[in-house]
């Protein structure tokens, strides 16, 4: 009885992430056959303000212009070593320079945030599935064939979802970090 029930758990836990695999694929290929619509999840990019115009008062006045420049021009001495300019320049270049664009691969990865929960699911039958095994192994009655290989697959299984939930997140991480930088 102990087997039926142990094995009737992994077979409806194998057919439930199947079923979300296939549930997942099949609104996949569907949004990309109806022309790309956008999901609700994703997130619409905001318009960003275009430069606005400087106000009369916004407007520095002639004589404080003067004023800081000769004041600027006093502190500074003349003449800068190359080497010097040639290293502020490249720290400005350094500074100032655009955050490259994510591959569409990181962007892809990051939408697999699914992962996180199948995977501890998956973990959490195959730890419930070899608890079985080795209660199984303990009696006098042999296991049958197929089960040590459905538990290694198992095993297998939940370590792969974990990983891909890493690298989701990292993948999501890269994508926010670029897109504050913007």
């Amino acid at each position: 009885m102990t087997y039926l029930w142990v094995m009737g758990s992994v077979l409806l836990s194998i057919g439930l992430c199947l079923g979300w695999a296939c549930w997942s694929l099949g609104r996949w290929t569907l949004r990309r056959l109806l022309g790309g619509r956008q999901s609700s999840g994703t997130a619409t990019q905001k318009a960003k303000p275009g430069p606005r115009g400087r106000s009369r008062s916004d407007a520095p006045t002639r004589a404080s212009s003067k004023a800081a420049n000769k004041a600027q021009s006093k502190s500074e001495p003349r003449q800068e070593s190359r080497a010097s300019r040639g290293k502020a320049a490249s720290a400005k270049a350094v500074k100032n320079k655009e955050p490259t664009p994510p591959w569409a691969l990181t962007r892809g990865l990051s939408r697999f945030g699914s992962a996180l929960p199948l995977g501890l699911l998956m973990a959490l039958i195959y730890g419930v599935v070899r608890l079985a095994e080795k209660g199984m192994a303990a009696r006098a009655e042999s296991t049958p064939e197929g089960y040590h290989q459905l538990v290694s697959v198992l095993g297998v299984t939940a370590v792969a979802l974990l990983a891909l939930a890493l690298v989701s997140r990292f993948c999501r991480w890269r994508l926010d970090r670029y897109k504050r930088r913007q």
